[in-house]
């Protein structure tokens, strides 16, 4: 699956409410990922299925290009394209291979853009359950996010545990749109 970068261009009052499907951009608007460390702001749009009892993968050893908190789509890019065969990594490839509404550009979200899923799109989650991140903190860690109670910011990377695929766009500057 060759990963996709959207191009278009959207504003703010293009956006539905959050939390509300955004029909034809392929699942549930969560908000605009803040401009953080130079990137531009950027729509999160989360998919409304899931993937369960998925892994992380690749226990024992480091991902390079999988470290970022806020580039899920580079950290998913470099966990898929991953040339060592025992390093499979489940909650990436199903995140990636995600299709719909015609968008192929799905990726498994960074530490920060499940963060802010989790502000503003909580009840969309399952409480109960351990959402993974492509950010990878160690050998044997990566980040997650538990929607409930649970305050563990991460987990041994064989735990399974669930996927939300995540899109982003682009926000446009609507001052610059003619």
């Amino acid at each position: 699956m060759t990963m996709t970068t959207t191009t278009q261009r959207l504003t703010p009052e293009d956006a539905p409410k959050i939390g509300e499907y955004w029909r034809g951009q392929g699942g549930i608007y969560a908000g605009i990922m803040p401009d953080y460390v130079g990137a531009e702001p950027r729509f999160l749009i989360f998919a409304a299925e899931e993937g369960v009892g998925l892994h992380w993968g690749g226990i024992g050893s480091t991902e390079p290009g999988a470290h970022d908190a806020y580039n899920g789509a580079g950290n998913t890019r470099a966990l898929t394209t991953c040339w060592r065969s025992n390093h499979m990594h489940d909650a990436a490839h199903f995140a990636a291979e995600y299709e719909k509404d015609g968008h192929d550009d799905f990726y498994l979200p960074a530490k920060r853009e499940l963060d802010v899923a989790y502000q503003t799109i909580r009840d969309s989650f399952d409480e109960t359950d351990w959402y993974w991140s492509s950010t990878e903190e160690s050998k044997t860690m990566a980040y997650g996010r538990n929607f409930g109670e649970v305050e563990s910011p991460s987990l041994f990377k064989h735990t399974e545990g669930r996927v939300r695929p995540v899109r982003s766009i682009p926000v446009a500057n609507s001052e610059t749109q003619s």
